[in-house]
Parts: C-alpha cells; structure tokens; sequence
C-alpha cells in the first residue's frame, strides 16, 4: 500500500521536508516513488505539485495525518484526504476510566469466586448422594434374619 509522508530533509536544527510516495513498509529515510513537493516549517511554505498529487490519490495513495493536514492548507480536495482528530484525554477521565476498570476486575473475581463456590457446594453434594447410595445398597447386600434358613439339628454335626 502506498503512503503520501513526510521524509525529513535540511541540516541539524533545520529541518526541511520532502513530501514523497512511499511503500508502507519502506523506512522513512529509505526509497520513495516519487516526489511531490516540499514543506519548511519555519517560513511553512508548502510547495506541491497538485497535478501528480492527485494522480497518486487517485491510484488509492494514503496520505499521512499529517501531509493530509497540509493538503488541505495547500487547497488540494480530495476523497482519500482525511485528517484524523485525536482528543487528549484530562487526568479527571483517565482516572475515572482506571476506577472503572478496576470496577469491572473486581466484578469478575467475584463472579469467579461465586461459581467456585456454587460448584464447590455441588461437588459436596454428589459426594453425599454418594455415600447415601453405597449406605443403602450395603444394608441391601447384607442378608436379615427373615431371609436364612433356619439350621436344623442334623446340618450342625
């Protein structure tokens, strides 16, 4: 897939940047396909070739947040230019969302410790049912008084 970056060019503490098609995959300072323009973030002078700019766009390039953003400056319009917005979140809602999760675990470890429990309890119980039917099938085995013969005399010699 083809990405619209950024690749940053000028001297140490004077940065200067290309503005190049490049493989997603390609490193930053590595090959490009081709260059589109230039950007200095001290005068912000954004040079573009639009005409090739929107032929890349329309072979399905992406541009990066931030070369979407200088697109856009530049008046370049375009379906695939989208500028993504990211919110910072307050130190209020970072840690409301740390108490809601933390909520959330210590449901769970309850939940957890109550099928434990339940299963623990039947467990129990089919080791008593258990225990009941081998009583019951022992006293069953045993032979009671009713059921001998009675021992004559004569068997006993």
């Amino acid at each position: 897939m083809l990405k619209i970056r950024l690749t940053r060019t000028g001297k140490k503490k004077q940065p200067n940047y290309r503005i190049v098609v490049q493989e997603h995959t390609a490193p930053i300072q590595g090959k490009f396909v081709e260059i589109l323009g230039n950007y200095n973030p001290f005068t912000k002078k954004i040079t573009i070739d639009e005409k090739i700019t929107t032929e890349w766009l329309k072979k399905g390039a992406k541009p990066s947040n931030t070369v979407a953003k200088l697109l856009i400056k530049s008046g370049l319009k375009h379906d695939s230019i989208v500028v993504k917005k990211f919110k910072a979140k307050t130190k209020t809602e970072v840690e409301k969302e740390k108490t809601e999760k933390e909520a959330e675990k210590k449901e769970a470890t309850a939940e957890k410790e109550a099928k434990k429990v339940e299963f623990e309890k039947e467990v129990e119980e089919k080791k008593e049912a258990e225990q009941v039917k081998e009583e019951n099938t022992e006293s069953d085995s045993t032979p009671n008084d009713s059921d001998q013969t009675p021992v004559t005399a004569t068997e006993q010699k």
